[in-house]
């Protein structure tokens, strides 16, 4: 069988939830192939700029396809996407742009079941007060809100709520996601989805 081995290079450490996303999306598309995926964490003394962690994580983690993710936070997916290949050139590098609006915690919002089990308390029935899908990319902090959703998911109280951590449990919610696929529909999921394929398609 085919191995795709791919190298995610993410703002912040608590993105390598990213990856349980693209390993689903991967095998959508191409379920003949054996996944391989890395998060690019320590690659070194470099700056924070793209500029210099790209080559840095290349060198580090050898990949077929390298999947730079970069928050959109208001400055628009275009402006992103143009950063991103500022920086590639014109490398024969393989890469696809992974651009969630506003932050990566807006795309683990979509399983309820998920959410539970992340907290602890999977068939608990309290109201976890998520947003609709249509205001998934225009809250201003997910994080927030899906921290929110995994503390009332817990159903906790007292010293076992102050000792639960939902920062730690965020990246559980990422693996017990059984399908990303109502992620479809919002306009960055579908730009990365797309350019994940063309990419797929040139492998």
């Amino acid at each position: 069988m085919k191995i795709i081995r791919y190298t995610l290079l993410a703002d912040g450490s608590s993105d390598e939830a990213l990856m349980s996303i693209i390993d689903w999306l991967i095998n959508q598309h191409r379920p003949d192939v054996s996944v391989l995926g890395v998060f690019a964490r320590d690659i070194g003394k470099v700056g924070l700029d793209l500029a210099s962690r790209v080559p840095a994580a290349l060198k580090n983690f050898p990949c077929d396809i390298l999947f730079i993710h970069r928050d959109d936070e208001g400055q628009g997916i275009r402006r992103r996407l143009d950063e991103i290949v500022a920086v590639i050139g014109d490398s024969r590098t393989n890469y696809v742009p992974v651009i969630p609006v506003r932050m990566t915690e807006s795309w683990l919002l979509s399983d309820l079941s998920a959410i539970r089990s992340a907290a602890g308390n999977i068939s608990g029935k309290v109201d976890l007060k998520l947003p609709s899908k249509k205001q998934w990319e225009t809250q201003a902090n997910s994080k927030a809100i899906l921290f929110d959703a995994l503390i009332a998911a817990s159903e906790k109280s007292g010293r076992a709520l102050k000792k639960f951590n939902p920062e730690k449990e965020r990246a559980f919610v990422a693996r017990r996601t059984r399908s990303f696929s109502t992620l479809r529909g919002l306009s960055a999921f579908d730009f990365f989805e797309s350019k994940l394929i063309e990419k797929l398609r040139e492998i």
